[in-house]
């Protein structure tokens, strides 16, 4: 990845991060001005391979604020967090969603790359 590319990464990432924000923002509202209820809440043990402070720290804020999650707990050996989710349809996509934002942070953090295999399956960066 060239310092260019990291660049526009960085530039992009405030209007990823709102876009995730927003999108959240309207489940949730939906579900409030709606009869009934989707909801389908779960604590969520996540692994994680961000492993710097900066980067460990982007995540669990960016998952608590997007409405409908929050950070419960992080551990640092092994990187992993807990995660409560209001909308949990199953924990395995859940995570993917997590991750999939953990390749956000890890592409803005890391302007040589992420080290090797630190794509996740169903991730985008």
């Amino acid at each position: 990845m060239t310092y260019l590319t990291w660049a526009l990464r960085l530039l992009w990432f405030p209007f990823y991060a709102g876009g995730e924000i927003v999108k959240t923002t309207f489940q949730v509202m939906w579900d409030i001005v709606t009869p009934g209820s989707s909801a389908t809440p779960a604590f969520v043990e996540v692994p994680i391979r961000a492993t710097g402070d900066l980067e460990v720290t982007m995540l669990a804020n960016l998952i608590s604020l997007t409405p409908g999650t929050v950070t419960v707990a992080v551990r640092r050996d092994p990187s992993t967090l807990w995660v409560h989710g209001l909308y949990v349809e199953d924990r395995e996509s859940f995570q993917k969603e997590i991750h999939a934002m953990e390749d956000r942070i890890l592409a803005v953090t890391r302007p040589k790359g992420a080290p090797e295999g630190a794509k996740s399956k169903g991730g985008r960066s």
